[in-house]
């Protein structure tokens, strides 16, 4: 083999692992080159990994950010019936840190006002009150 002949395959193999035959995409994480089957998605099992972490991570912030905010309006709403208060205005609730938007159940009843629920504690909700808690006892 001459001198020519040889650097010509060694630059044909130069070529290839530089990616240009063989690259199909870019990582969907980090943006690199993929090399290999032409339905890989990522680059690398640490870049596959990762992205499906941070993928699952923002749902479990999410739930434990609602989860948080129910359970500190359960324990204001307990409290309140442990103390016997059974009515309050709705700012003096928010200013302790209450949620009114975070509830675990809605009815409509026929009367004038909607029952709000939150786990097993119900009340009544008007623009400025908070009114008529009770538990709620299931059998």
């Amino acid at each position: 083999m001459e001198q020519s002949e040889s650097c010509s395959i060694f630059a044909g193999m130069m070529k290839i692992e530089s990616g240009i035959p063989g690259m199909h995409g870019r990582c969907i994480r980090c943006g690199a080159e993929i090399y290999g089957r032409t339905d890989k998605q990522f680059c690398s099992l640490s870049c596959k990994n990762a992205y499906n972490y941070n993928k699952v991570e923002k749902s479990r912030r999410i739930r434990n950010r609602v989860i948080t905010a129910l359970n500190v309006n359960y324990r204001m709403l307990e409290s309140m019936l442990d103390a016997g208060t059974r009515s309050v205005d709705i700012s003096t609730l928010e200013d302790s840190g209450f949620k009114p938007l975070y509830i675990t159940g809605f009815r409509r009843t026929r009367g004038r006002y909607d029952e709000y629920s939150c786990f097993d504690i119900r009340y009544c909700r008007t623009e400025n009150r908070v009114f008529n808690i009770r538990r709620e006892e299931f059998l």
